[in-house]
């Protein structure tokens, strides 16, 4: 968990709070994509995240799915394949700690 206090009172973390923090007007933003490398299993990707969203019993269907995966720093451009969408996330996880 990474929790970010700016000056001028702003607050950012990586992933979900192990807490209720009270905060007006929460924005989430997303930082990186992790998605299937191969185009078909992509573009259902892509279908099954519109129609139901990121969260729920079909996003965690989609995340149960066979690599290979591609993550992308949306702040840097930076990619990676990965076997695993676990590696994936360890990997995200990783250079969003680093910037």
């Amino acid at each position: 968990m990474i929790i970010t206090i700016e000056s001028n009172g702003d607050i950012s973390f990586l992933g979900d709070l192990p807490f209720d923090l009270p905060m007006a007007n929460p924005i989430k933003q997303r930082v990186s994509k992790i998605e299937p490398q191969k185009f078909w299993k992509k573009k259902a990707f892509q279908v099954c995240r519109f129609v139901a969203g990121d969260t729920g019993r079909a996003a965690a269907f989609t995340r149960t799915w066979s690599g290979p995966w591609r993550a992308t720093i949306l702040a840097t451009g930076e990619t990676k394949t990965f076997n695993t969408r676990a590696e994936a996330v360890a990997w995200e996880i990783q250079i969003l700690e680093s910037l």
